[in-house]
């Protein structure tokens, strides 16, 4: 009776591990189908990073080539006297005031004149004081 106990619980375990090696291939088939399908992305990805670590490289590199700019030239503070103690025409709008302002003052080298969003900034906050007063 004994030996007969052993078949059985031997015969138990074996179909237990065969299920559970059933269920395990079927989840390493499904993993290997997923792993399949993100190889494209998993390889673009890959290509990303090493355009970016070249970027970075040639970037450190243009970065040491790169002379220093010219210090700009200091403008003399009668010329900001001069610019101050000009009459300020009346019925002007504030844009107009800055851009006869500016239409006086001589560029500065090393420095570029940036037209658009600055501008465009400087006179909302010029109409909105105007507006207060």
């Amino acid at each position: 009776m004994m030996p007969a106990l052993i078949d059985i619980l031997i015969i138990v375990l074996l179909v237990g591990t065969l299920i559970y090696a059933f269920i395990l291939d079927r989840r390493v088939r499904a993993l290997m189908a997923t792993l399949k399908e993100m190889e494209p992305m998993v390889g673009a990805f890959s290509s990303a990073v090493d355009q970016s670590a070249r970027s970075v490289e040639d970037l450190r590199d243009l970065s040491t080539k790169v002379q220093r700019a010219e210090p700009p030239v200091q403008r003399d503070a009668t010329q900001h006297r001069k610019a101050a103690a000009e009459p300020i025409p009346a019925g002007q709008s504030p844009a107009e005031m800055r851009a006869a302002r500016l239409k006086g003052r001589s560029q500065v080298r090393g420095q570029a004149a940036v037209q658009g969003k600055s501008e465009l900034v400087r006179t909302f906050f010029d109409i909105t004081k105007e507006r207060k007063e």
